[in-house]
């Protein structure tokens, strides 16, 4: 099975990049000899016309053989085609014939993922606020509940139109309308201006922020005292409460204002408390069901010593940066830098985004609060196809419980206009971070493990292959785009090379020699031959860790 999956993969990816040269070259009146899939000896042969379709022996690649092409150029007026001659064709058709095959592996993922967010995407988050960050435009301004219907006029319908809506527009001001406990209301809220970096620190991008999630806190609590009410009844960090006396808890949100509009002599909460359980392999956290009783409660979770258990550590790395911060499992992050943060995925964020620089942390334990220098790295790491992936890395860990809002329902049109404007968005996204990369693995800046080969390509199509249709398209899609853009690189024998000899042709008004081009030929096809052998090398390295890890 895993070999029908590379067949299929490269056998799409290569017509689509030959039949774009073959449908350029016809449009221009160029006759094509042949249309190959693949290299060596014919497997299968049809002659159609002017044009001889086969599929040959070595799946590695294929090719478009035009007449006057290469090193068979046509130069004599009298001889037969001398007009559809490839060589006699205006620089300008030849560089877009030559462009056609690449152009056509770049534009084939948006075709691709539009049918699979078109068929997979039939629902969305509705644009609910959940949680609002601190220190961000939205504090103050927007609270948990309530739903943005309208942008600067234009109707908001899900979550993503107003996530897409705000990163659009740093740093100007967005009138929104809200309905909040049945009312209707507008605030005006300007994005914040921020740099957000790519996981692999490849591309940076200006996007805008106002501070707010569409899920809203799970009801797991955090002790921030000994001496509190809650310690002294029994409360432990991570406990998560699922009712106040008797009623469910959903959210934490729900959980203070169990707490707020309480008016017993006696609060009783049943929790869940994750406890360690040895098993034969290993050790895991089971949750097991308790109770506690607070008398003569306070009025808030506050009061109580209690806090969402959003901002505590529930696991510290040995030797790792927050180890050597002095951090510990069981502590409160109160701040960043001065700032105070109430979300755990945002905080590291925020520490990632600037993780050259050293931060200073707010942390509260067992009640007493003081501050600390925490320096993040940058490490490589295997990953899952035995290539080098570059991570930043903290060091800490956090116990996450989100509750989602009920998904709404997508019609056809919106189905329709969000397909296409993300598989757009995508190839886009994909094709800018892959010159990136090369760029930087020309500077030194990105290793050269990172490049893999037939190797490596069969196995991530027989993985995704075997995760499914979706996964196996998404795949794809990806390697098309990484096919577009090295066909595009300047050299000879690739595509690339073919459009900046034809550019220099155009500089100097004539075609360069015959001797000039078999030596630019030579170089190209050693050049291509040491690329090839570097990604042989690695996929072979990856192969033998595979094996012996």
């Amino acid at each position: 099975m895993a070999v029908l999956y590379i067949v299929i993969l490269i056998g799409v990816l290569v017509f689509v990049h030959e039949f774009g040269h073959f449908l350029a070259a016809r449009f221009f009146g160029v006759k094509v000899l042949s249309f190959s899939i693949g290299f060596g000896p014919k497997l299968l042969s049809l002659k159609r016309g002017d044009t001889s379709w086969d599929i040959r022996i070595l799946p590695l690649g294929g090719f478009v053989q035009m007449y006057g092409s290469e090193f068979e150029e046509v130069s004599n007026p009298d001889a037969p085609d001398f007009a559809r001659a490839y060589n006699n064709k205006p620089i300008w058709q030849k560089a877009i014939i030559n462009l056609a095959g690449p152009l056509s592996n770049l534009l084939l993922p948006i075709p691709i993922l539009f049918a699979v967010y078109f068929a997979t995407v039939t629902q969305d988050l509705p644009p609910t606020i959940g949680q609002v960050l601190d220190n961000s435009p939205a504090l103050g301004v927007l609270e948990p509940g309530d739903r943005v219907t309208h942008i600067n006029g234009k109707p908001v319908q899900f979550w993503t139109t107003l996530q897409a809506t705000i990163t659009a527009n740093p740093d100007t001001p967005l009138l929104m309308t809200i309905e909040r406990d049945g009312t209707s209301l507008q605030a005006t809220i300007t994005p914040e201006k921020t740099i957000r970096r790519d996981s692999l620190d490849i591309l940076t991008q200006t996007i805008g922020r106002i501070g707010v999630t569409p899920d809203l806190a799970g009801p797991v609590v955090g002790v921030t005292t000994p001496m509190g009410k809650a310690a002294i009844a029994g409360f432990k960090t991570f406990d998560e409460i699922v009712a106040v006396n008797g009623n469910p808890i959903r959210s934490f949100v729900e959980l203070e204002q169990a707490i707020r509009h309480n008016d017993t002599a006696t609060l009783t909460f049943d929790i869940l408390r994750p406890t360690p359980a040895e098993i034969n392999f290993g050790s895991l956290n089971i949750l097991v069901p308790a109770s506690v009783v607070i008398t003569h409660p306070a009025d808030s979770l506050e009061a109580l010593g209690l806090a969402s258990a959003n901002m505590f550590i529930s696991e510290v790395d040995n030797s790792s940066p927050a180890q050597r911060a002095g951090l510990k499992a069981g502590d409160q992050i109160l701040a960043l830098n001065g700032l105070s943060v109430n979300l755990f995925r945002s905080f590291i964020d925020k520490l990632a985004q600037t993780w050259e620089n050293p931060h200073e942390l707010t942390v509260r334990r067992n009640g007493e609060v003081f501050t600390t220098t925490i320096q993040l790295e940058k490490l490589t790491i295997t990953g899952e196809f035995q290539e080098e992936v570059p991570i930043i890395y903290a060091g800490f860990y956090h116990k996450v419980l989100t509750v989602q809002p009920d998904l709404v329902d997508k019609t056809m049109t919106d189905r329709l206009a969000y397909a296409a404007r993300i598989s757009v968005t995508r190839t886009v996204e994909a094709s800018s971070m892959l010159v990136v990369y090369i760029v930087r693995m020309f500077q030194g800046r990105v290793s050269t493990k990172s490049l893999g080969g037939p190797i490596m390509i069969g196995h991530m199509a027989s993985k995704a292959g075997q995760d499914g249709i979706e996964a196996f398209l998404r795949m794809l899609a990806i390697i098309s785009i990484n096919l577009g853009i090295l066909n595009l690189l300047p050299i000879p024998l690739l595509d690339g090379g073919k459009l900046a000899i034809l550019g220099v042709e155009a500089i100097k008004r004539g075609p360069l020699t015959m001797r000039t081009r078999q030596i630019i030929a030579y170089v190209g096809l050693a050049m291509v031959g040491l690329l090839m052998m570097l990604a042989f090398k690695n996929d072979l390295e990856r192969l033998w860790n595979m094996i012996f890890s």
